[in-house]
């Protein structure tokens, strides 16, 4: 299966338009100005090709923290990426305020 950072990027780049050398793990899905709709779209792809379920809501977290996130959903260990994304004691899976 393909890791999660890599899908991310992949979808943010084919379906989103954003150009990959702007995708990196340090990003905030705000500086790569993808808004609330775009964080939705992304997310209900994320969860038909990953087969999980993300939390709705939104934080601060970076492309690689919700990858981290995300691999460890996959692998059946969703508190690995809490640690790395939180938001008060919720998990992040996408980032950046509602525009």
């Amino acid at each position: 299966m393909e890791p999660a950072y890599d899908l991310m990027a992949r979808l943010l780049t084919e379906h989103f338009g954003i150009p990959e050398e702007e995708i990196t793990p340090d990003a905030t899905f705000e500086q790569l100005e993808v808004d609330s709709l775009a964080r939705v779209e992304l997310i209900t792809m994320l969860e038909d090709r990953l087969h999980v379920t993300l939390p709705e809501e939104h934080g601060d977290a970076t492309v690689g923290e919700a990858a981290a996130y995300l691999d460890g959903l996959v692998a059946g260990r969703p508190d690995q990426g809490r640690a790395a994304a939180p938001v008060g004691d919720q998990p992040v899976a996408m980032a950046g305020p509602a525009r």
